[in-house]
């Protein structure tokens, strides 16, 4: 819900950039119709990601400028402020805190006043710094460089390792441009007529479309064009989408074919975005909600990718191809082996990132996590009556018997010789284990109420199949 009204209102952004430059209030909603009507907006700009938070204040941002009557350096360091909180959201906001300034800068320089130029460069910089140097601040307390280092380097890592791990990402390229061709056309078209007669336009206007054209020249070419990303892009891109309509106003017959041409490929995107509410994340929410129920807030699991922001994680490791095939390479000395085996989860979310990393982690696994639902493992054995097992116990504490549906059992355990009626402490570390006069099979888990939050079955290997289709 948070991030469907954040979308609504980068949306009224657009709507009041649109009519800071001059565009009547019919225009400057069709302009937001186009929008909407792009497919990687439609179905990106709601998620929770970073990227339609960083989107928000980057418009935010333009806007502030583009209302100006007179830029003055308070405005400038609003502005930058606004850029500098989209940097926070995600350093991929480089790219409009870059194309602002230039905007800014080269709209200054085209009419030949350069001093100008340098100051406003100058205000928007400090803007940008205060959030940054406050939140740097605010989580390393009176040590803040470490945090402005990660904030700084960790992105530029990723930034300098490409995106030769992952393989054939410019297909989302081709396939964005393949689904909204005409509507890229109107925009491309746009921006291109308005660059030929630049040094003609008004000072909002220029600057807004110098901002747009590195913006979307930046992200077109970013050699990581996940689907969602084309969304930093759009929304200014659809600012200049009506351009070519006024370039054919004279050109009675031409104009005619471009509004039917536009009003047939918006028509269609409606249609489209209407089949696309047939996909949803209900298996993701159900997996997220089990998940949830089986962690007290202190507990922690591992999924490599975050799924659960309210409860404790031992790592932020972000199992990507990249790690992916760093774990693989590394083997025992890799950093999610270590992370499983110094500092073990409660829980663990399996996906298809475990399944990569599997057999490398493997004997952190078999004997120390049993499957309770589909694509949850969780601390514990399973037991069968008479059977003597090994169980490499992989967190500390008290420990009880559990039916497959975690109604709590009555039965005796043999631990290394010693018979103990549960709940029981265990230390970690390998543990022979038999399960004595049991009914059947139990679960020896972390001693907990899990009645009623178990599912039999396998797991979903669909759980995130075709999410960038």
């Amino acid at each position: 819900m948070q991030t469907a009204l954040l979308a609504c209102a980068t949306i009224a952004f657009v709507y009041a950039c649109a009519r800071a430059l001059g565009e009547d209030r019919i225009r400057a909603l069709v302009i937001v119709l186009l929008l909407l009507c792009f497919s990687n907006f439609m179905e990106r700009i709601f998620r929770t990601i970073a990227e339609p938070l960083a989107v928000f204040f980057a418009v935010a941002a333009l806007l502030v400028v583009l209302r100006a009557r007179e830029l003055r350096g308070w405005q400038l360091v609003a502005a930058g402020a606004l850029s500098g909180l989209s940097f926070l959201a995600t350093q991929k906001s480089v790219y409009f805190n870059v194309a602002l300034g230039l905007g800014l800068v080269a709209d200054a320089a085209l009419m030949r006043r350069y001093a100008a130029g340098i100051a406003r460069g100058a205000w928007l910089l400090l803007g940008w710094s205060v959030p940054i140097i406050a939140y740097c601040f605010i989580f390393g307390g009176t040590n803040p460089v470490p945090i402005a280092r990660s904030l700084i380097f960790g992105p530029l890592e990723i930034a300098m390792r490409g995106g030769g791990d992952y393989g054939g990402l410019r297909r989302f390229v081709l396939q964005t441009l393949a689904r909204n061709y005409v509507l890229y056309v109107f925009c491309f078209s746009g921006m291109a007529l308005s660059l030929m007669q630049i040094t003609k336009l008004d000072e909002r206007r220029r600057i807004a479309l110098i901002f747009s054209v590195v913006v979307t020249v930046l992200v077109f070419a970013h050699d990581q064009p996940w689907p969602y990303v084309f969304i930093m892009a759009l929304p200014f891109m659809s600012l200049w989408s009506l351009t070519l309509l006024d370039g054919l106003a004279t050109r009675v017959r031409y104009l005619r074919v471009a509004w039917i041409a536009l009003a047939t490929a918006m028509a269609i995107s409606f249609v489209v975005n209407l089949l696309y509410l047939r996909f949803d994340n209900a298996a993701q929410l159900e997996l997220v909600a089990r998940a949830e129920s089986l962690l007290a807030p202190d507990e922690r699991y591992f999924d490599g990718i975050g799924m659960l922001p309210n409860r404790m994680e031992p790592t932020t490791l972000w199992l990507d191809k990249h790690y992916v095939l760093a774990t693989l390479r590394e083997g025992k000395n890799s950093a999610a082996y270590n992370v499983l085996g110094k500092s073990p989860p409660k829980l663990i979310l399996w996906s298809y990132r475990m399944d990569y990393i599997y057999p490398v982690v493997a004997p952190l696994i078999v004997n120390s996590y049993v499957r309770v639902a589909p694509n949850l493992r969780i601390a514990g054995f399973r037991l069968h009556p008479g059977e003597r097992k090994i169980f490499e116990v992989p967190i500390a504490g008290s420990y009880a018997l559990y039916s497959a549906d975690g109604t709590p059992l009555r039965g005796e355990v043999e631990i290394d010789g010693a018979v103990l009626d549960p709940p029981f402490n265990l230390t970690t570390g390998p543990k022979t284990v038999t399960l004595r006069n049991g009914a059947g099979e139990a679960l020896l888990l972390p001693a907990g109420s899990y009645a009623g939050h178990f599912k039999a079955g396998g797991d979903n290997d669909l759980l995130f199949d075709g999410v960038y289709d």
